[in-house]
């Protein structure tokens, strides 16, 4: 036999006998597979860990938004017969400002309804302008400048939504950390000075948001405010949940 011939016999056999290991070995390893598959199945299947998607909410208390007494109701009527909250979130859905606003308010890790005060300062104008308060967020010109916008006769940062939304967010942010996340205190701040409701907090002893005695303005806030996100949730939810967490936002 030649060496051609002896090589090509010995490399035959040597794939056969390797094709016979090979078969000899490969229901083992099926079986050891099948075994770790149903083992990851059962594992998976008895954990008790919530696997939720991307944006899940940072706070799990959300009864400060969906509560409800005569001050709040009073409102939910009022919004209920205009078209102010439906006209504020057009504008908004039209121009993608919740888009923005709810990846900035993530990062801070704020309550995504927070994204909605334009509803109330502001209806969502860029532009708007109360005298002593301008832009989205409506910033008086000593606040936005504590919050890093420039405010002079040459530019107004109060007019970029995008810059004032940031500024919005560390202000929220602060007033948030300040008033231990009781929203409704943070919310009545935002309006009326962080200052001034610290004050009515020491002198009146308490600080539950409803027994306090404030002035006009800044008592109705809060009230306003709740009421117009009921509105929303209820009557516009396909506008309201616009560009918000998706976890969010089927959690309703």
């Amino acid at each position: 036999m030649s060496y051609c011939r002896r090589y090509i016999l010995l490399r035959n056999n040597g794939h056969s006998q390797l094709l016979l290991n090979q078969n000899f070995i490969i229901p083992k390893i099926n079986k050891y597979h099948w075994l770790l598959i149903v083992f990851a199945i059962i594992l998976v299947g008895c954990s008790t860990k919530t696997v939720g998607p991307p944006g899940n909410r940072q706070f799990g208390n959300t009864r400060i938004w969906k509560q409800s007494n005569p001050r709040i109701k009073k409102y939910v009527q009022v919004y209920s017969n205009n078209k102010h909250v439906k006209t504020c979130l057009d504008r908004a859905t039209n121009s993608r400002y919740l888009h923005y606003i709810h990846r900035v308010f993530y990062k801070y890790k704020l309550p995504p309804e927070l994204a909605h005060l334009p509803i109330l300062e502001s209806c969502f104008d860029t532009r708007a302008d109360s005298g002593s308060a301008r832009g989205m967020w409506q910033f008086t010109k000593s606040t936005a400048k504590d919050y890093g916008l420039r405010v002079s006769w040459l530019s107004d940062d109060r007019l970029n939504w995008r810059k004032s939304t940031h500024s919005a967010a560390r202000y929220l942010k602060k007033l948030g950390e300040m008033f231990d996340n009781n929203w409704e205190l943070a919310l009545a701040g935002y309006n009326g000075g962080p200052g001034y409701m610290s004050r009515q907090i020491k002198s009146q002893g308490t600080r539950n948001f409803w027994e306090l005695e404030l002035r006009k303005e800044t008592r109705e806030y809060v009230p306003k405010f709740l009421a117009m996100l009921r509105v929303a949730r209820k009557r516009y939810p396909e506008l309201y949940f616009q560009g918000s967490p998706r976890a969010w936002a089927t959690s309703g």
